[in-house]
């Protein structure tokens, strides 16, 4: 059965972590709302599946039992004949293609539109924190290296380290240790030339301190922000 669209409509694939996707629903909300003059029947149909889909942050092991229950959800959420969908975990976005070919409506990928924030800041250099997943398959270092950005990674201490905090954010035991020791790798990352920080896995925002001594790209917010514009 196919929904009649009377607003816009976004389907978020989410679950990856589910603390992660609760918080990108919260900032398009209140994004949405800043005006103060919207009642409930004025907001957009916003449609996230949190989807138990097995860990594949640290490695590929699990990636293509992942890729299937994320084609069935796309499949059903085409029924909500979204306008476009999206996905509130950057590690995620390596099944980004496999997915596309789902369904007529586009994915706004975080990994396009970071690259999109990156290069308006005229920025040479970045620092990545994110999944070892992430890091090892070069998603984000793919698409920077085409506007001629250097990405500097962790060492794999650091990498392991960073996976330890992203599995404590999802089981719900953050601590400002780990929070100070994702500042301390920040920090190094600049020392070793990074001009700004990209928070490139959507549980490290919800850990990392809001203001640094240098731009930090918060791949949550951005992904909010380009979908709010999609919807308003």
């Amino acid at each position: 059965m196919e929904i009649k669209k009377e607003k816009p409509v976004v389907c978020i694939l989410g679950g990856m972590g589910p603390q992660a996707s609760s918080r990108l629903l919260s900032m398009i909300i209140d994004k949405l709302s800043v005006s103060g003059n919207l009642n409930s029947g004025d907001f957009p149909e916003i449609v996230v599946d949190s989807v138990p889909v097995p860990d594949f942050i640290s490695d590929l092991k699990n990636r293509d039992i992942a890729l299937q229950m994320l084609k069935k959800r796309v499949r059903l959420l085409n029924s909500f004949q979204p306008d476009c969908f999206a996905i509130a975990c950057n590690t995620a976005h390596i099944l980004l293609d496999e997915l596309q070919a789902c369904t007529k409506s586009r994915f706004v990928s975080i990994v396009d539109e970071v690259v999109k924030q990156v290069a308006r800041k005229d920025i040479k250099s970045v620092g990545l924190l994110a999944s070892p997943t992430t890091i090892n398959t070069g998603l984000f270092q793919k698409a920077l290296g085409q506007v001629k950005v250097k990405v500097i990674r962790p060492d794999d201490f650091e990498l392991r380290a960073i996976d330890f905090v992203i599995r404590r954010v999802i089981g719900g035991r953050v601590s400002q240790k780990d929070a100070r020791f994702l500042v301390s790798v920040a920090r190094g990352l600049k020392k070793s030339g990074a001009q700004g920080i990209i928070l490139g896995c959507t549980e490290l925002p919800l850990i990392f301190p809001d203001k640094l001594d240098l731009p930090v790209f918060n791949t949550l917010e951005i992904l909010a922000d380009a979908l709010v514009l999609l919807l308003i």
